[in-house]
């Protein structure tokens, strides 16, 4: 390849223009996203059921749904959740179903949607799961959607809601790469029947008779078949209903005096149906306009798109209507690619620099510096052919890249430039510097993309995120040593070619006079001659570096960068059970009043539902980094002091509260096992030890996902007497229903198809709304004699019910939550010592749920990683020198490398977070490569120099490249981390201080310990 290249230089131009043209051509088609497109191995299942406990939906809805998804090939793990809802009318059923890496995800939902398909109708009436694709939090797209526009004006919610549905709704889903538009905020049309109570008396019927005829309407038949033209063919029965007020003419039952019509019995209209919840942006009426994209899509072109049909709505609709851009994933898009651009032009300039420093010359320095645009379009195209994306995570892996791209031209050109000033002409030169640097070159590429191969092992969210990075990282280092030997040898060969060997060697020397003291000979000497001192002086600083690492640096945290750094308070309203929504809403619209009176609030958002509330407060950017939004939190705080009957909490979030002051419970245990007695009093014990300590505060043993799901609930059960039932000729349907239409809500779940759309109905009694539980006792029930009171066939009793039940693989759970008033170190050891303490029965579990922090798999994933990916280096560098004892030479690079990744997270205050874990494995690979080098050479050497000056001279001929390459990936990394608000700011912070860290302190070292261990470890036994 390199004699090619060198013999061929027109061929090789072409080779790279046409790459070239590729590149750009395929950064113009590659899609562009916030995050990757991801095919989660996981799926969700959801059904809801009106009107009933947690603990029937989980006797009847959950388990079967559970031992349904048990029998699809591929499953994990199967967790589940059955919830009271917070609106107070019903549960909802969530059964997470994670399978193996390698499932067809298309397949498993297939089979696991047949399996339930059919056990429909065992399920209880109205209950219809669905299954779903599992979104994990990070990535969830409705608390972060692609585009969400706000609709507010004078109207009413309910007309607001139809304009977005009729108006906006059809438009922006015609945009190509849309997906899914849906509205937020809206109240559901539906057909609502409301009947005479007297008139259905006297006429002898009941409201079950009205429901079971309207029911019909939806029904489809087949009476049977026909015979035409000697084929049979299916003969259907369909009705269809184009208006509601043909409703009105249905017949319900046939009398001497003639029919008796729906209209005769009460009233048929078309309604919004009840309000549950309420969405207000600064106390206005507020739709929200949700805009997902479509996967594999460019999400700037789409937004665009987008934005630019909502410009021409705005213009159609009423002047009193404001459609407001309220979020737009494409921005946050461009500001990334912006920022990145620009420190990339930063490492550029500081790169270019840096060569000049060395190199002395304007066309060396070009040859090398176009290695970089290469090398980045072929890691593009590479991309691009892969069907990846350009997002958060590919970006950062080309851009911890980009300071590495340039090494192996540079450590090819500086040999090419020492044959040239060795005498040798041009294109030899050329060709026997560069095939003399394969084999060290070659390992040194390989060790750092090697490292890269354990990735590939790992499971669950690390896979996603960090999967694609690591394929950016790969494709930038491998299409690195393509350029390297093809177009650095030939464009060397050129270079020197015009250059006299006068001139060569005056640049050599002019470049090496400032790089070889004769301080560093006499410290290499010296430390040949004292070794012990050496390995102290490593030792000690190793040891200490660790100490204050795991003192001071707080670690495995997840990296934040997807949920973002804003400052805003979060204000939470929690009633007991049975709080109405104008209960809930009277008391938030005495906070929206305050609010509107600090005028350093930039916008709040409000949702209420019947027994919970929250409120978001945002500031102006300019405020956000003061202590303004403090002020304001203890203001609100304060207020909430004046209510009773209902808990306040309020959270303040973003840099201004320093991840504190009223964060939710920083510490979290689940408790595991198959009975919920016993869970619960493990659970019970746990948290009676926790409160023994001074430091921990607000222990709560009955944790759940959110701190306003109470774990007390109660409901009302009616117990059918069947015997009294019978005696009256009564079923227990009929009665139901006639209960159900005394009662307001709807637990049936039942649709009638209008004009092509389906929409809910209900048949209740005139009056429904008024029923109390008294009035549900003297409740008087139609029967064939008479009637009979409700009391005299049915006892009313009140439960205490569960409000959610959790499972996991079939073992209940349960979490005990508490608050830690110390260092993060002294609360986790005050955890574990609890933990130890804790004596567990037999198929009983405790493990710990923090969702900011890895768990105990995710930790053992990473740490297999980095030793995978030293023994996978180690491996690498015994092929290339043949020899057991020269790889643990080149190995001893990592702790000392381990000194600056310590030091630099100290004096930087960063957070050490899995992605500082993964740079650390990252740069395991690269580290190295110096020694690589070093010990490459002096093996060379020492087939014609006595060992100790094979050693001496080895190592200073490859200090400048050393120099070189380690300054110019430093400085490459380094615009990377300058100019953030904070260490933790984007994923690829963490990515270039662990490397710049890493790289700075080997190099150091590895220029007096690598000759030093050679010559004990190595050379010795040779």
């Amino acid at each position: 390849m390199i004699e090619l290249s060198i013999r061929r230089p027109v061929a090789t131009a072409a080779i790279y223009m046409g790459l070239v043209a590729l590149g750009v051509y395929s950064f113009g088609l590659i899609p562009l996203g916030l995050l990757p497109d991801v095919d989660y191995p996981r799926l969700t299942v959801e059904a809801a059921w009106g009107g009933a406990s947690p603990e029937a939906l989980e006797a009847f809805v959950t388990a079967p749904l559970e031992g349904a998804a048990q029998q699809v090939s591929g499953v994990r793990k199967i967790t589940s959740a059955s919830r009271a809802n917070a609106r107070g009318t019903g549960s909802t059923a969530t059964i997470d179903v994670e399978f193996d890496r390698d499932t067809r995800m298309d397949f498993a939902r297939l089979d696991l949607s047949e399996r339930i398909n059919a056990l429909r109708d065992e399920f209880p009436p109205g209950v219809r799961p669905v299954v779903q694709p599992f979104t994990p939090p990070e990535f969830a797209e409705e608390d972060q959607p692609f585009v969400s526009y706000l609709m507010h004006g004078s109207f009413t919610a309910a007309r607001l809601a139809q304009i977005a549905t009729e108006e906006i709704v059809p438009a922006i889903s015609a945009v190509d790469g849309v997906s899914d538009v849906f509205v937020r905020g809206s109240r559901e049309r539906e057909v609502g029947i409301e009947l005479d109570g007297d008139r259905l008396e006297a006429l002898g019927l009941r409201p079950a008779d009205v429901q079971r005829r309207v029911s019909d309407l939806t029904t489809l038949r087949s009476p049977g078949s026909l015979l035409l033209e000697g084929r049979q063919v299916v003969l259907s029965v369909r009705t269809r209903v184009e208006r509601v007020s043909e409703l009105e003419d249905l017949v319900i039952d046939q009398r001497p005096g003639g029919p008796i019509r729906l209209s005769d019995l009460g009233t048929v209209r078309e309604q919004t149906a009840d309000a549950q919840y309420h969405f207000r942006i600064d106390g206005r009426p507020t739709i929200a306009i949700i805009v997902r994209r479509a996967s594999g899509t460019n999400a700037v072109a789409v937004a665009e798109d987008v934005k630019a049909v909502a410009e021409q709505l705005q213009s159609r609709l009423p002047p009193s209507v404001a459609l407001e851009l309220d979020s737009d994933e494409s921005r946050e898009i461009s500001r990334q690619l912006t920022d990145l651009r620009l420190r990339a032009m930063a490492a550029a300039i500081v790169i270019f620099m840096v060569l000049m420093l060395f190199l002395r010359s304007l066309g060396a320095v070009l040859i090398v510096f176009a290695t970089i645009g290469f090398s980045s379009l072929i890691a593009v195209n590479m991309l691009y052919l892969g069907g990846f994306s350009l997002n958060v995570l590919t970006l950062a892996g080309l851009a911890w890249g980009f300071g590495l791209i340039v090494d192996n031209g540079i450590v090819v050109l500086e040999n090419v430039e020492r044959h040239g000033v060795a005498g040798e002409p041009a294109g030899e030169a050329a060709r026997n510097g560069a095939r003399q640097v394969v084999l060290p070159v070659v390992a040194a590429t390989l060790t750092t993309a090697i490292v890269l191969v354990p990735f590939l092992f790992m499971q669950g969210d690390l896979l996603l995120y960090y999967l694609p990075l690591a394929y950016a990282v790969g494709f930038s280092i491998l299409a690195s040593l393509f350029v390297a030997f093809t177009f650095v040898p030939t464009m060397a060969s050129r270079l020197y070619a015009r250059r006299s060997r006068q001139a060569a060697q005056d640049v050599r020397a002019g470049g090496d006079a400032p790089l070889y003291p004769r301080a560093y000979r006499g410290l290499l000497d010296s430390s040949l001659d004292h070794p012990w001192i050496v390995a102290f002086i490593c030792a000690v600083a190793l040891g200490g570096s660790g100490w204050l690492f795991d003192e001071h640096v707080t670690r495995g945290t997840l990296w934040r960068g997807f949920w973002g750094q804003s400052t805003y308070i979060s204000i939470q309203i929690q009633f007991p059970r049975g709080a109405g929504l104008e209960r809930t809403d009277e008391l938030v619209r005495s906070f929206e009043e305050r609010i509107k009176t600090i005028p350093e609030v930039k916008r709040f958002e409000t949702q209420v539902l019947p027994q919970y509330a929250s409120i978001r407060v945002t500031f102006p950017e300019e405020l956000e980094s003061t202590q303004i939004p403090v002020a304001i939190k203890e203001q609100m705080v304060a207020y909430s002091y004046q209510f009773t009957g209902a808990e306040v909490r309020v959270y303040g979030f973003g840099p201004s509260f320093y991840g504190g002051g009223g964060s939710p419970p920083n510490y979290r245990l689940k408790v595991f096992g198959y009975n919920y007695l016993q869970v619960q009093t493990i659970a019970g014990e746990l948290a009676g030890r926790l409160e023994r300590f001074r430091r921990i505060e607000d222990v709560d043993p009955n944790a759940s996902g959110a701190w306003y799901e109470s774990d007390k609930e109660f409901e009302y059960f009616l117990d059918v007497d069947r015997e009294a039932l019978g005696a009256q000729s009564l079923s227990v349907e009929d009665l139901l229903n006639f209960v159900a239409a005394n009662l307001p809500g709807d637990v049936g779940g039942q649709r009638l198809r209008i004009a092509g759309e389906e929409l809910p109905f209900s048949v209740k009694l005139a009056g429904y709304d008024q029923f109390d539980l008294l009035a549900l006792e003297d409740l008087r029930v139609p029967t064939d004699n008479g009637e009979v009171r409700l009391a005299d066939v049915a006892g009313i009793e009140r439960r205490n019910v569960l409000a959610q039940i959790l499972r996991e693989d079939q073992q209940y759970e349960r979490t005990v939550a508490w608050e830690f008033r110390g260092p993060r170190k002294l609360g986790d050891l005050v955890r574990d010592v609890v933990l130890d303490a804790t004596e567990l029965p037999p198929g009983y579990k405790i493990e710990e749920d923090d969702q900011w922090r890895w768990d105990r798999d995710e930790q053992t994933q990473v740490y297999f990683a980095l030793g995978f990916a030293v023994f996978l280096i180690y491996m690498v560098t015994a092929a290339l020198f043949e020899s057991l004892a020269a790889p643990f030479v080149v190995l001893l690079t990592l702790p000392l490398a381990l000194i600056g990744v310590f030091l630099i997270f100290f004096f930087t205050g960063g957070t050490f977070t899995r992605t500082a874990y993964i740079g650390t494995i990252m740069m395991a690979g690269i580290v190295v490569n110096n020694a690589i080098l070093i010990v490459y050479h002096i093996g060379e050497l020492r087939q014609r120099l006595p060992t100790r000056e094979a050693i001496l001279q080895g190592t200073l001929e490859r200090v400048r490249p050393i120099l070189m390459t380690s300054l110019t990936t430093v400085f490459g990394l380094l615009p990377l981390v300058l100019f953030a608000q904070n260490a933790d700011e984007n994923i690829w912070n963490s990515l270039a201080l662990a490397t710049i860290g890493g790289l700075l302190s080997s190099t150091l070292f590895v220029l007096v310990a690598v000759p030093v261990a050679y010559r004990y470890l190595v050379a010795r036994r040779a």
